[in-house]
């Protein structure tokens, strides 16, 4: 079963499995600022385009296609988005 999520008016969307070993979604970000609060420790990839990221520790960095970043649990992070773009998110 595939489970949707819906974020910022639809502006940010994702699937990923309901019950999995390791859990992951793959989603698509309008272009827009969001900031995301983490549960657990979540790895980013960028799939296409690039996310202008703020760190927990505020720290910005750009990442682009085939980067990754990771943040850790119980933390919030925010991302710039300006052209539509696509990511990989691992949950750990």
């Amino acid at each position: 079963m595939i489970r949707h999520n819906s974020y910022f008016e639809d502006h940010v969307q994702s699937l990923g499995p309901k019950d999995a070993d390791e859990a992951f979604t793959v989603g698509v970000m309008d272009p827009g600022e969001y900031t995301f609060g983490t549960k657990t420790v979540e790895i980013m990839e960028v799939v296409q385009g690039v996310m202008d990221v703020t760190l927990p520790d505020g720290r910005r960095i750009n990442v682009g296609k085939h980067e990754t970043f990771t943040v850790p649990a119980d933390r919030e992070f925010s991302v710039r988005i300006a052209e539509p773009t696509a990511y990989l998110c691992l949950y750990r």
